[in-house]
C-alpha cells in the first residue's frame, strides 16, 4: 500500500509540474514578434512612471489636488533616477587591453580593464559592455558593484574568443542604470587596443608526397618516407597505401602486403587555395567558410612546421612562407581578418602556379569546379559538405570524388579530421 501511495503522490506532483511548465510557457510565448517593436518601449520603467505621473496630473487637477503631490514625487524618482547615472559616468574614464596581441579561437587570453574615478563618491553598478560574441547585442563581460571615489581601480579576467576576427576596444563601454534603471548612461574607452584571433588550427602529423622545390639530389632526407630518394627500408602494407610502393618477391615470401619507403624531399613547396568566393556560400551557410578557413589554417601551419615552403592565395593577395614565423603570422592574420560571407568573385582570381596546389571549398564551390572543368590533375581538392538542405539546390551528379571529404563543417574541428587526413596523405 505505501508504495502504491508513493506512486500515486508522484504522478499528481508530475501532472502539477507539467500543467504549470505548458502554463510558463503559453505565457511566455511571443505570439506577434511582427508588433514587438510597437510594444517593447513599455518594458522600460520609465515610460511607466511617465504615464502614472500623467495620470497622477489628471487626477489632482479633476478630482483632488492632495494627488498632486504623488506626480510630484514620481517626478523626483525620475529626476533622480536619470541624472545619477549621467553624473556618474562623466567621472570615469577607462581603459581595456589585452595581454597579448594574437590569440587562437578559444584559447584564453588575459584582459585587463582600469577605471579611474574622478568624482569624490563612488560610482555603483557599472557594467563593461562589447559585442565580442556570436549575438549581435552587446555583452557583459565585467559587473562592478562599486568603484571607489577619488581612485584608480584595476580588473583582470580571463577572455575567451568564441569566434576568428579582430576585436577592437572601441566597440566596448562602460555602462550604468543606477539606481532604478530607468535610464542607461554609456561612455567610450579613452584608448582603443586590438586583438587578433586566429581560426583554430588542428595539428597534422602527416605530409603528402609533393614535388621538391629544386631537383638537387643533397636535398632528400632519410627521416621522411616519401617516392623521390632511394629505398631507406620496407614495411607492412596499410590501408591507403599505394599499390606503386608493393614489394612483390617480399610480400610473396612473408606472405603479407610488403610495401617499399624512399626518401622524401627535405624541402618541399605546395599552393593553399581557400575558396572564397562568397556565392559559393549563400543562404546563411557560413559555418562551411568557416570549416574551409580553418583547414587552410591547420594545413598551412602543420606544413610549415614540417620545413615545407607553403604559398596561400588569399583573395588576390599571395601570401609565401618558407619556415619565417613573421611571414606565417602575416597570413594567419590575414585569415583571422576575412569577412565573414567570404569575398566578391572580383577578388577570387585564380592565379595559375607549377606547384602543387591544395583546393579547399565546399560543395557548391567543387560542383562548379567540376561544371567548368577548371580542376587540375596536380590540384588536391578538399570538400567540405554543406548541410543537406543547401546542399540538395547545389549537389552535383558527377560522380567524381575530391581527394578529401569532410560530411560536415564541424568535422574541421574534430578528430576525424585529422584522420582523414592521415589516409589521403597515405593513398596519395
Amino acid at each position: 500500500m505505501p508504495d502504491i501511495t508513493d506512486r500515486q503522490v508522484k504522478e499528481q506532483i508530475e501532472d502539477n509540474n507539467s500543467v504549470l511548465n505548458s502554463l510558463n510557457q503559453m505565457l511566455h510565448h511571443d505570439f506577434c514578434p511582427q508588433f514587438n517593436k510597437w510594444f517593447y518601449w513599455m518594458k522600460n520603467p520609465f515610460w511607466c512612471l511617465a504615464i502614472s505621473i500623467l495620470t497622477a496630473f489628471i487626477c489632482g487637477f479633476l478630482v483632488n489636488t492632495a494627488i498632486l503631490y504623488i506626480a510630484a514625487a514620481l517626478a523626483l524618482i525620475i529626476l533622480f533616477g536619470v541624472l545619477w547615472p549621467w553624473i556618474s559616468v562623466k567621472g570615469l574614464t577607462a581603459e581595456l587591453s589585452f595581454s597579448r596581441v594574437r590569440t587562437r579561437c578559444g584559447e584564453s587570453v588575459g584582459a585587463r580593464l582600469i577605471v579611474k574615478n574622478h568624482w569624490p563618491w563612488p560610482a555603483w553598478g557599472v557594467y563593461l559592455r562589447h559585442p565580442f560574441s556570436d549575438h549581435a547585442d552587446h555583452l557583459c563581460e565585467v559587473a562592478i558593484d562599486c568603484i571607489p571615489g577619488w581612485k584608480t581601480s584595476q580588473y583582470s579576467w580571463s577572455f575567451v574568443p568564441s569566434k576568428r576576427g579582430v576585436y577592437s576596444t572601441k566597440t566596448a563601454f562602460l555602462e550604468t542604470g543606477f539606481p532604478f534603471g530607468l535610464y542607461k548612461k554609456k561612455i567610450s574607452l579613452s584608448m582603443d587596443s586590438v586583438l587578433i584571433v586566429w581560426p583554430e588550427i588542428s595539428k597534422l602529423a602527416f605530409m603528402p608526397e609533393l614535388r621538391e622545390v629544386s631537383s638537387s639530389e643533397d636535398r632528400f632526407t632519410s627521416h621522411r618516407a616519401g617516392d623521390y630518394g632511394d629505398v631507406i627500408g620496407t614495411r607492412a602494407f596499410r590501408l591507403g597505401d599505394s599499390l606503386r610502393r608493393v614489394h612483390w618477391s617480399q610480400s610473396a615470401r612473408q606472405g603479407q602486403m610488403i610495401v617499399t619507403e624512399r626518401q622524401a624531399a627535405a624541402v618541399c613547396a605546395l599552393r593553399v587555395i581557400p575558396d572564397l568566393n562568397q556565392s559559393h556560400y549563400q543562404n546563411g551557410n557560413q559555418q562551411s567558410l568557416e570549416a574551409v578557413i580553418r583547414i587552410t589554417a591547420s594545413i598551412c601551419h602543420s606544413l610549415l612546421s614540417q620545413h615545407a615552403c607553403v604559398e596561400c592565395l588569399v583573395g588576390n593577395q599571395l601570401f609565401r612562407c618558407e619556415g619565417n614565423q613573421r611571414d606565417q603570422f602575416k597570413l594567419l592574420d590575414a585569415l583571422a581578418c576575412l569577412p565573414t560571407d567570404g569575398l566578391p568573385a572580383t577578388e577570387c582570381k585564380h592565379v595559375k602556379s607549377p606547384l602543387p596546389e591544395f583546393i579547399i571549398t565546399n560543395t557548391s564551390g567543387y560542383a562548379q569546379r567540376v561544371k567548368s572543368g577548371s580542376s587540375r590533375h596536380h590540384s588536391r581538392i578538399i570538400m567540405v559538405q554543406d548541410t543537406p538542405l543547401q546542399e540538395s539546390s547545389n549537389s552535383s551528379d558527377c560522380p567524381c570524388e575530391p581527394w578529401m571529404r569532410l560530411d560536415t563543417p564541424e568535422e574541421s574541428r574534430e578528430t576525424k579530421f585529422v584522420d582523414s587526413w592521415k589516409k589521403a596523405c597515405y593513398a596519395s
